[in-house]
């Protein structure tokens, strides 16, 4: 007898088992490579684009400008490139935009679609509001009151996640966009417009003595370093978010479904132990039956993994655009590398090979008897279970089934389990994106408008609470506000997390999201420095308030004025139930009360293919796991199965009998898939405070939990609905044939 025969028969006999297997293959070595080639290729690309068009190192402002002679003279002095950056900021109603004078040395712009400025009525438009509202080479659009043709699209390198404010959350590219004028047409619309400076250091610049010069020379306004920016490191950041996720998706996901198929494969080739005991029996050597029943053990290992494999390096590119999302539409190039591919097809093979191997040679070390008798792990104590019980037939033998077979119940709640945790996953991502606007607007205050100024006023305001916020840093250039407030306020939120309100004039107190940048809490002292000097001051944290989206140490005006050194009078921020009519020069950003919940809306409608996808994927991911798992379970009982008809059961009650009875692990399948979830949305919301600069409430609503349990009982039963023949299908002259035997 030549084993070689047995391939194609035994290959069609359990074609369902092939098949269900590698789908969970795919499925699972997908999402690894979805999230590992998108954030791969961004990263490549950051780091070409940074470099190509030169990004800054720093941007600050001065109370004096710089001439271009004592740029110069700086740029030799400690070994920088130095440029000073015009731009002025217009609002024209429907739309506001940032317009800039072309750079000649510090963050450059790329030319995406269309061509370079070549005439004064030119504009180039950032390419994701271009693309967001239709935009095209050739279309014309009003800035400052003047009509210009849209010469081209552009991506500048400290503006690729495209923030109009840096405290704000999310992109817009709805309502904001940057353009570029050419430097006449600037200067004759705008004048000096708004001056800024960009830095690039060299290897051996002394950073802080180079800061400490430009503020003692020109009194430093503001100072913000690249690690510090937001449009600047979300680049990278999110793209190592992406392989952080790719690899924990690798570790859980592919881990769990390996070791389900591993545990099918084993329980598949104890079902054969007759056959492996007859061989035995017929001298074939315990080396050459393990060699074969691994080969059978790792087609799905090669068939998925090298169907995915393929199909991940043919559509590397969509694959890649689903992390492009947040960005402005960049062009990486995505790809998959060939060893991670070869790894994908491998790791699973060798798993499953490696488990049926064990499994065989287990089996060999068991009597020759005990195998051709198939007594081995059939001890028979089901039948001692409930004996005396005056349960129901049907009830005794669904509890017989699951507790005599721990480890095919245990197969048939993971694959429950898995899909409810995938498909609850993607709700509660959507949840909690969704929780942001509704708690922000409490955390916050009751405060509809909040007004943040260019400049110092006295002058009280015709209406609302005067607030000052300065951004200060701590020893790592990680900036924060320092903000005062009168005591008596009542539309920013005072309340603490131990339910007091905050006592301004006694203490200074952080937001939550401080607590967790800089890992703080009530009476922990708080070293920070000022951005210009680089002063250091040492503050005790007297409490902590729930504010989740803005990073501040807050206090009371004449507090926060010993520290700055400014009069307790002065103020830069306006807190209004109503809008106020503010000079839009002095304004430099305001905050809504729908401004976040509006932020967290483009991110779904960005995020919302990649949350669908994988919301698909734990659907076929329950589907073929539950799939595989009951036909292991049917192929097991046929001989039960035969045996309910030789006594005259019909198919209806069988499937009852037999079926149903892993309906009791659905409910606890579902609960701990949810659980699971919930579990791995709060990891996530904790672990990437510092990437994303917010606190994401992980939330899943009662809603998601109910659609959840909908779809996963859907699977679940779709599964059995496909299997319902397979009872149909057993012969009752099986289990004579069995008894005879």
């Amino acid at each position: 007898m030549k084993l070689n025969r047995r391939y194609t028969r035994s290959i069609r006999a359990n074609l369902a088992f092939y098949i269900s297997a590698s789908v969970l293959t795919m499925v699972t070595l997908l999402l690894f490579y979805l999230f590992y080639i998108a954030g791969t290729g961004i990263n490549a690309y950051g780091d070409s684009f940074f470099e190509t068009y030169r990004v800054e190192d720093a941007n600050f402002a001065t109370y004096q400008q710089i001439g271009d002679e004592e740029i110069r003279a700086l740029e030799e002095r400690y070994g920088v490139t130095l440029e000073k950056e015009r731009f002025a900021n217009v609002d024209d109603g429907a739309y506001h935009e940032r317009v800039f004078r072309p750079n000649e040395k510090i963050d450059l712009y790329q030319v995406q679609e269309g061509r370079d400025l070549s005439a004064d009525d030119e504009v180039l438009l950032s390419a994701g509001y271009a693309e967001e509202n239709g935009v095209k080479p050739g279309d014309k659009i009003q800035i400052h009151g003047k009509q210009y043709t849209v010469a081209g699209t552009f991506l500048r390198p400290d503006y690729l996640y495209l923030l109009e404010n840096l405290t704000d959350d999310y992109k817009n590219v709805s309502t904001f966009f940057l353009a570029y004028m050419t430097p006449e047409e600037f200067d004759a619309q705008f004048g000096d417009g708004t001056v800024n400076y960009k830095v690039i250091y060299g290897a051996d610049t002394d950073q802080e003595d180079f800061r400490l010069a430009i503020n003692d020379a020109y009194y430093m306004a503001s100072y913000l370093p690249a690690q510090a920016n937001t449009r600047i490191t979300f680049v990278h950041e999110q793209a190592d978010m992406f392989l952080l996720m790719a690899w924990v998706m690798l570790v859980v996901m592919p881990f769990i479904t390996v070791a389900l198929i591993s545990i099918l494969i084993g329980r598949k080739i104890r079902s054969e132990q007759k056959l492996i005991g007859t061989l035995s029996a017929l001298g074939y050597e315990k080396g050459k039956l393990m060699r074969h029943y691994s080969l059978f053990a790792a087609i799905p290992g090669i068939v998925g993994g090298v169907l995915t494999a393929a199909a991940a390096l043919a559509l590397a590119e969509p694959f890649g655009r689903f992390g492009l999302a947040d960005y402005e539409p960049m062009r990486p190039a995505f790809s998959l590398p060939l060893w991670v591919a070869v790894a994908g097809i491998l790791i699973p093979t060798l798993i499953y090979w490696g488990c049926a191997m064990l499994r065989v040679r287990r089996l060999l070390k068991k009597d020759t008897v005990q195998l051709l008798g198939g007594q081995v792990g059939n001890d028979g104590k089901n039948h001692r279970i409930l004996v005396k019980s005056s349960m129901k037939v049907r009830q005794k033998y669904a509890l017989r089934t699951l507790a005599a077979n721990p480890g095919r119940s245990f197969v048939i709640f993971l694959g429950i389990f898995l899909g409810a945790m995938i498909v609850a996953f993607a709700f509660s991502f959507i949840d909690s994106v969704k929780a942001v606007g509704d708690q922000a607007h409490g955390e916050f205050g009751t405060f509809r408008y909040e007004y943040i100024l260019n400049s110092l006023q006295q002058e009280a305001p015709e209406r609302g609470e005067e607030m000052t916020v300065l951004a200060y840093e701590d020893d790592n250039a990680v900036r924060f506000s320092l903000m005062g407030l009168d005591p008596d306020a009542t539309l920013w939120n005072l309340q603490t997390t131990d339910g007091q309100r905050a006592d301004l004039e006694k203490g200074y107190y952080i937001s939550t999201l401080a607590a967790a940048m800089y890992d703080l809490k009530a009476g922990d002292t708080f070293t920070f420095r000022n951005i210009a000097t680089l002063e250091s001051y040492s503050v005790t944290v007297s409490g902590v308030i729930k504010n989740g989206y803005q990073s501040y140490l807050l206090s009371s005006r004449e507090n926060v004025a010993e520290i700055t050194g400014l009069d307790a009078k002065a103020y830069n921020a306006v807190l209004t139930d109503e809008a106020l009519d503010i000079d839009s020069d002095l304004v430099t950003e305001v905050i809504t009360s729908d401004t976040y919940h509006n932020q967290m809306e483009n991110l779904l409608k960005s995020m919302g293919a990649v949350i669908y996808a994988l919301m698909v994927i734990g659907v076929i991911i329950c589907i073929a796991s539950l799939y595989a798992t009951v036909n292991m379970m049917l192929s097991e009982n046929s001989h039960n199965i035969s045996m309910l008809k030789v006594l005259g059961y019909d198919n209806r009650r069988i499937n009852a009998m037999v079926i149903r009875a892993n309906h009791l692990l659905l409910i606890p399948g579902i609960v701990l898939g949810i659980a699971a979830a919930y579990g791995i949305m709060v990891w996530y919301c904790r672990e990437f405070v510092e990437v994303e600069r917010i606190m994401i409430p992980a939330t899943l609503r009662t809603g998601s939990v109910l659609l959840t349990a909908a779809i996963t009982a859907a699977c679940y039963f779709l599964s059995l609905l496909l299997l319902r023949r397979k009872v149909d299908q057993t012969d009752m002259i099986q289990a004579l044939k069995d008894n005879r035997e």
